[in-house]
């Protein structure tokens, strides 16, 4: 069964919320990746940005030192801590499936979620009298690595880390879950059978997490000219080989339409929805039902996006694999093997939004995903209301919701309650008659990679 995020990235994302709250952290996506990102470690972004989430990073193979001369004496790191991390998370959910294929009938489900964490750490941080030294003391060393020249042609920008978060002994993170289920069916036929019947599953994940792991992370860009500098400070218009004023083909622009931040999320979510949108519908149904498959195994999902975004890096077919992810890929692919890369990039796009919601959230999708309907456009529409008419608020404020946003909940009663614990999970207050919600300030960016969730899903299931 599927534990997406997996311990380590869950564990990752709670940590940070103790030590960065400002956000500037990024959590690390997996235990393999967790000796990636130290100090001074050089890393290219693997997604592209979105409204929700974070960006994820890849290591290069190369460190700062291994592009500058001299090559000694190592640059110095500030040690902070040790800071010692205890956390406990128990959740339930409860829903209801209809099943309308060959088996006709109900069935319902209750999923328990318990996470527990005991950890110590240390942050490392790379003084800022010590980037101006370096900057005045090293010079790039000529000529330069390989995999530098290949990021200059693709014009791809590089980054430096310059915080880490790291173990001080050995953890070990534990995570158990329980699955009840329980219904009536029937199954049409000659003598039309009828039952019922229960089950349960529980599955319990535990990791052990090896001293000097790594957890969480910051970067900078680096700025690689004939000289080479560090931006401590994001620049999105400053590329590592180049100023975008500076590239050839550059254009002034021209004043245009002003659009509100909700509305750039919104053309955001389309654009990558459009190639889903226009799929065969058969095809679209394959790829939606390998992906249900996918979506109750956490390395599947994971070993699909790495797959994905190494392919659509390089330009090189991905490798041949079986069963279901065999299936997908193939449906990713033109005839010669190459990723359709429009395609590919929305999938990497809707794995990304999947990938931000927390895991009660995403067990609820999968719920949401099984039923007759799929995803509702009423559902989209009351994300959207409440994205609206918040997106820019900074404090806590009551509001309310127009009644007809609100009518479908009372029709589709067991549907809406999954809807409503999606929206309480992002951090939103809903009071007894589910008709009066509380703004947190904080919970914008789940409710952007919910509505960016909900988008994709119903492209990918029903199309125009």
């Amino acid at each position: 069964m599927r534990t997406m995020p997996s311990i380590f990235e869950c564990t990752a994302k709670n940590l940070i919320k103790e030590l960065s709250k400002n956000g500037e952290l990024i959590p690390v996506d997996s235990l393999k990746s967790s000796t990636h990102f130290s100090p001074y470690y050089l890393v290219r972004r693997k997604n592209k940005s979105s409204w929700f989430g974070r960006p994820q990073y890849v290591w290069l193979n190369l460190t700062l030192k291994d592009i500058l001369d001299p090559s000694s004496p190592e640059p110095e790191v500030m040690e902070n801590g040790p800071f010692h991390f205890n956390d406990e998370v128990d959740g339930q959910v409860s829903g209801s499936v209809e099943v309308t294929a060959s088996v006709q009938g109900k069935i319902s489900r209750q999923t328990s979620v318990s996470n527990r964490t005991d950890l110590e750490v240390k942050t490392l941080i790379v003084p800022l009298h010590t980037w101006d030294c370096l900057v005045q003391e090293r010079t790039l060393k000529k000529p330069e690595p390989s995999i530098i020249r290949e990021l200059r042609e693709r014009n791809e920008d590089v980054y430096v880390v310059t915080e880490a978060v790291k173990t001080q002994k050995e953890a070990v993170l534990k995570s158990s879950r329980k699955r009840e289920g329980f219904g009536k069916f029937t199954i049409p036929g000659a003598l039309c059978f009828q039952g019922q019947g229960q089950g349960q599953v529980n599955t319990v994940k535990t990791v052990t997490v090896p001293e000097g792991s790594i957890f969480a992370f910051q970067v900078a860009k680096l700025i690689i000219w004939s000289h080479w500098t560090v931006l401590l400070f994001p620049d999105k218009k400053q590329k590592t080989f180049s100023y975008e004023s500076n590239c050839p083909g550059f254009f002034p622009r021209f004043p245009q339409k002003e659009v509100t931040e909700f509305e750039k999320l919104q053309a955001e979510v389309r654009k990558e929805q459009r190639p889903l949108i226009m799929l065969d519908k058969k095809l679209r149904q394959c790829l939606l039902q390998d992906l249900l498959e996918l979506l109750q195994s956490e390395e599947g999902l994971v070993h699909l996006q790495d797959m994905l975004d190494e392919s659509l890096f390089s330009g090189v077919p991905p490798q041949k694999a079986e069963g279901v992810m065999g299936k997908m890929l193939s449906n990713l692919q033109d005839q010669s093997g190459q990723l359709v890369e429009e395609l590919a990039e929305a999938f990497l796009y809707l794995l990304g939004a999947l990938n931000a919601l927390s895991e009660m959230q995403y067990e609820i999708m999968i719920q949401l995903l099984n039923t007759k309907e799929k995803i509702l456009p009423e559902e989209i529409d009351l994300v959207t209301e409440i994205l609206k008419k918040n997106f820019n608020e900074t404090n806590e404020v009551t509001f309310s919701l127009p009644s007809e946003l609100l009518s479908f909940a009372k029709d589709k009663r067991e549907e809406s309650t999954l809807i409503y614990v999606l929206l309480e999970e992002c951090g939103l207050e809903i009071s007894g008659d589910k008709s009066q919600f509380t703004w947190n300030p904080d919970a914008l960016q789940s409710l952007c990679a919910l509505y960016g969730s909900l988008g994709m899903l119903q492209a990918l299931s029903k199309g125009c």
